[in-house]
């Protein structure tokens, strides 16, 4: 079977996660060359500021979804069978990380602590991220284009 309708979606979206912060990073290196890239990452995530606390925590979710995407990409193109198993589960490490982190930074950024009502506000959008999560999930253990793609 060929890559074709939602799963060609996934793919391709997939391709775009994989290559955005990439391009960042190399548009960054031919700015500032590698010393000065480096640098201007380093110092941006040094520090126990509240700023450097939430800048790592904000991009937590992105490397774990950078991470997803480069493997969504190399086992979709190696037609990989283990790719119906570690693509959902690494959307689940996703959601619980986006999850952690969106309530760290709730936390770190409120003056005395984040109380209930500020992890009530962020419920509705992790509740959508998890339905998300729910129908990619089923989608590659019951749907019939990933299940006949990965396994020729």
């Amino acid at each position: 079977m060929r890559l074709g309708g939602a799963l060609a979606f996934l793919f391709w979206c997939a391709c775009g996660i994989a290559a955005l912060p990439l391009a960042g990073l190399f548009t960054l290196i031919s700015a500032l060359g590698v010393t000065g890239a480096r640098s201007a990452l380093f110092d941006s995530f040094a520090g126990a500021g509240v700023p450097q606390q939430v800048l790592r925590l904000g991009l937590m979710p992105q490397v774990v979804l950078f991470g997803w995407a480069v493997t969504m990409v190399v086992l979709t193109v190696a037609r990989a069978r283990i790719a119906l198993l570690v693509l959902p589960w690494l959307l689940v490490l996703w959601l619980a990380t986006t999850g952690y982190s969106q309530f760290a930074i709730r936390d770190a950024i409120a003056p005395d602590g984040a109380d209930l009502g500020a992890f009530a506000a962020l419920m509705p959008g992790l509740l959508a991220q998890a339905a998300g999560v729910a129908a990619f999930f089923g989608y590659f253990r019951e749907g019939v284009r990933p299940q006949s793609f990965y396994r020729r």
